[in-house]
This record gives C-alpha cells, sequence and structure tokens, in this order.
C-alpha cells in the first residue's frame, strides 16, 4: 500500500497537538513533552496510524548517535517510505523541519544502533499504558479528520 504523506503530516500534527496539551500535566508519562517521551509518543503514533489510517509500521529505537549523548537513545516510527518523528525537537541541531521525511535522512541514518520491531505495543501489554496521550491525539485527529 502506496503511503499518502499528507495523511501521514495530518497524524503527526494531531499527535503532537494533543501530547503536547498534556506536557503541564505532572501526572502524565507526557509532563514535559516532547522531551524522553519519543518512546510512548512513537507507539501511540503507530497505533493511530494503524487504527485509522490502516497504516501498518515499524518501531524504531536508535542509539549511539554522534550528536546525542553517550546513553541517550531515540525512537521513532517508519511507514512505508517514510519515517514520522514528532518528538526530534527535544534535540538541538538535528536540522529537520516538520514530522515526516523520506527515509534515509541524514540525522536518523547516524544511529550506529537500530532496533526496529513491527508494529506497535497494544495496551493490554503495558503495565501502565498512556491512555490520556492516545485519548488527547485521538480528538485532535478526529478535528483534523473533519
Amino acid at each position: 500500500m502506496k503511503m499518502d504523506r499528507e495523511r501521514l503530516e495530518l497524524a503527526a500534527i494531531a499527535c503532537r497537538r494533543g501530547l503536547m496539551g498534556l506536557s503541564g500535566d505532572k501526572g502524565s508519562v507526557f509532563h514535559g513533552f516532547p522531551r524522553a517521551a519519543c518512546g510512548p509518543a512513537s507507539e501511540i503514533l503507530g497505533r493511530l496510524l494503524k487504527e485509522e489510517l490502516g497504516y501498518d509500521g515499524v518501531y524504531v529505537c536508535g542509539k549511539d548517535h554522534p550528536y546525542l549523548g553517550q546513553e541517550q537513545s531515540h525512537a521513532w516510527f517508519e511507514v512505508g517510505e517514510f519515517l514520522v518523528d514528532i518528538t526530534h525537537d527535544q534535540f538541538e541541531g538535528t536540522s529537520l523541519c516538520g514530522w515526516v521525511f523520506e527515509r534515509g535522512n541524514e540525522w536518523h541514518t547516524l544511529f550506529n544502533e537500530r532496533d526496529p520491531r513491527p508494529g506497535f505495543c497494544m495496551p493490554s501489554n503495558w503495565p501502565c499504558y498512556p491512555h490520556d496521550g492516545y485519548q488527547a491525539v485521538l480528538v485532535e485527529f478526529k478535528k483534523g479528520s473533519q
């Protein structure tokens, strides 16, 4: 299935808006979003893409990047020929603009270790699934789809 970049952009923007709305909530895993929230944000993005657009993808965790600290990692979601990264702006110097990129962009290829896994993790497999984040994202997605 060919991916529609415009639909991916709309989903990414909905995720950003929904999760930014939780950035001040001290009880949320998204407190301080986008900082330290790339994993859960990418999981939620993957779920939204599958359930609302029918797009299957790959969750990727990258490690060992020359511009990040030794212990820092980063996560994003890949679908079709695109990479969707809604939290790259937590790092300085990515030179990235927007949220959807063609695979192979320079900043992401600099990760020396990549741990991809198919799809996203369903809520039943998470001890503390961030339901607040998914609901906030879904609300924003539905607003943008009208």
